[in-house]
């Protein structure tokens, strides 16, 4: 049962992301060969966030992989391995970023706006069709966030665009940590810290990569 609850969870995450992509590529006002290498980069991204899943999830436990790998491989991932995974994904980025291989401020500015609306497709779906209660607070705050993100798209500069979306969603968490008892990103329980972490690392992309953040006329 826990399988197969999993299995959905992951068919939902997908469904998301699709839709997320889709919508990207058909609003956004990148000429369409940059749109197509945005989501070509963010797809190789989240491939690679995936194996680091599951690397992650073996390393942490080694013991067990030694007398049953099967067992480990079955199992699902926990928030520690998120957490891994995440690190593993952020240094990598980080790492071609400054090799020159990935344009970093345009990565974090088009990952943002698929990851507000991945999430917002998410929760949508958790509290459409699985009846979850909890997705309603996440559903109210992704909207916001997408609407303040696309209100303020090609108004001002693109870095400080972001700024004030990040601020708002460090706010948006901060609220629901004292709405519910825990935090999640799609499906993951995880702490304050590590969003905090996650917006402050979006950030530190952007400006990492201001030479080559998206002209605001385009977005």
């Amino acid at each position: 049962m826990a399988i197969i609850s999993k299995l959905t969870i992951i068919l939902i995450i997908a469904i998301s992301f699709a839709l997320a992509f889709l919508a990207f590529y058909l609003l956004s006002n990148l000429p369409k060969e940059q749109r197509k290498q945005q989501i070509s980069e963010i797809t190789s991204q989240l491939i690679n966030f995936v194996l680091f899943l599951w690397l992650a999830k073996i390393l942490l436990n080694l013991p067990l992989v030694v007398q049953d790998p099967l067992a480990v491989l079955s199992y699902p991932s926990n928030s520690e391995a998120f957490y891994l995974a995440a690190l593993f994904t952020g240094i990598l980025i980080y790492v071609k970023a400054k090799q020159g291989k990935l344009a970093g401020g345009r990565l974090a500015h088009t990952f943002l706006q698929i990851f507000l609306a991945a999430s917002f497709v998410y929760e949508f779906i958790q509290l459409a069709w699985r009846e979850n209660p909890f997705s309603l607070p996440y559903l109210v705050v992704f909207g916001l966030l997408l609407a303040l993100f696309h209100g303020l798209q090609g108004r001002m500069d693109p870095l400080n665009q972001i700024s004030i979306v990040l601020a708002a969603a460090a706010a948006g968490f901060f609220a629901i940590h004292f709405m519910l008892p825990y935090l999640s990103v799609f499906g993951y329980i995880v702490e304050p810290w590590f969003l905090a972490l996650f917006l402050a690392a979006c950030f530190g992309l952007l400006v990492t990569g201001s030479s080559d953040r998206p002209d605001p006329d385009l977005n």
